[in-house]
């Protein structure tokens, strides 16, 4: 068996391993500053939810403008779901260009992003989910006012007869 070292300098030989090293040590310092700058803020499209990831995908902060007041309340979990999923596309979208920057070879890039989420299909503009509430659920009718088309409710007092009709 023939030595693998035989004829190389010592002193050449480790000053190789130290750029090698030093490179690694670079490329790492480089990874982890690109992956803590994926975090990624995403808005609802009406403006009414604000959630920032980080780069995990852990939910950071999750405000509420004035317009969240406009929704129903069963519509504030979709509309929060669907703007999380927005900002989850961006982190992932974030870190797989970090890590491509980074392992740019196929077979590293397949291993990696084995273990990441598939991305969703973005919606569409003009599709509307059935839980999509854009708040406007009193509309005036044509040719009257929206006084009008609420119906009026009776008042014991007002002479019409007795509360157990």
């Amino acid at each position: 068996m023939a030595n693998p070292f035989e004829g190389l300098d010592p002193d050449t030989m480790l000053r190789q391993l130290r750029e090698q090293a030093e490179a690694l040590e670079s490329k790492a310092t480089q990874l982890r500053a690109e992956l803590a700058a994926a975090a990624a803020t995403a808005t609802s499209a009406d403006g009414a939810v604000t959630v920032t990831l980080s780069p995990t995908g852990a939910l950071q902060n999750i405000s509420f403008s004035a317009k969240a007041a406009s929704h129903a309340p069963e519509a504030l979990g979709p509309l929060v779901m669907r703007t999380v999923a927005a900002a989850q596309r961006e982190v992932s979208n974030r870190v797989t260009e970090s890590l491509t920057q980074q392992f740019g070879d196929p077979e590293t890039m397949d291993f990696i992003t084995q273990f990441m989420p598939e991305p969703e299909q973005e919606p569409q503009r003009g599709d509307r989910d059935p839980d999509d509430f854009d708040g406007a659920v009193l509309r005036k009718r044509q040719g009257r006012g929206l006084q009008d088309a609420t119906p009026k409710r009776r008042r014991p007092d007002d002479g019409s007869g007795s509360l157990l009709r």
